[in-house]
C-alpha cells in the first residue's frame, strides 16, 4: 500500500492559505497545523487529520477554487518549495506566539475571533493570529 506522506498535506495547506505572504507568515500558518496536532485542537495529531477537519482550513472546504489546483502544483515550484521550506521552519520557530486559529486580515473579522476565550497574539503580513485560552 502506498501512503501520502503526512508533511505533503501541511505544505499543500500553507500554499493555499498563505503562499502570497511573506516567509514568516507561511512559517507561521505551519506553526498553527503544528499547535493544532500538538494540542489535538480540532485535530487526530497528523497532518492531515488536523487539515482535512470540515470547515478548519478554508483551502479544503468543498468549492474553494485552491482546493484542487493546490495538488495539482508542481512540487519543484518555487511557491511550493518556500512552503515547504515553512513547514520545515516551523517545527522550531514561534513567530504565531501559540496561535491555533489565523484569518486574513484583509477580510472581515470571523465571528469566531471574538469568542471568550480567543486572544489575538500577532499580526504578520495579511494575516492575524490566535491562541485559545482554556476557561
Amino acid at each position: 500500500m502506498l501512503l501520502i506522506p503526512d508533511d505533503i498535506f501541511a505544505i499543500v495547506t500553507i500554499w493555499q492559505e498563505a503562499r502570497g505572504e511573506i516567509h514568516i507568515g507561511k512559517v507561521a500558518v505551519g506553526e498553527v497545523i503544528r499547535n493544532r496536532m500538538k494540542m489535538r485542537y480540532h485535530s487526530d495529531g497528523t497532518a492531515a487529520g488536523t487539515v482535512l477537519q470540515p470547515r478548519q482550513f478554508s483551502g479544503w472546504n468543498e468549492g474553494n477554487y485552491n482546493r484542487i489546483i493546490s495538488v495539482k502544483q508542481d512540487a519543484q515550484d518555487p511557491a511550493m518549495m518556500d512552503c515547504a521550506r515553512a513547514w520545515l521552519e516551523s517545527e522550531t520557530t514561534s513567530y504565531s506566539k501559540g496561535a491555533v486559529l489565523f484569518e486574513g486580515s484583509r477580510f472581515k473579522t470571523p465571528v469566531w475571533a471574538n469568542d471568550p476565550g480567543v486572544v489575538f497574539t500577532v499580526e504578520i503580513g495579511n494575516q492575524k493570529f490566535y491562541k485559545v485560552e482554556k476557561k
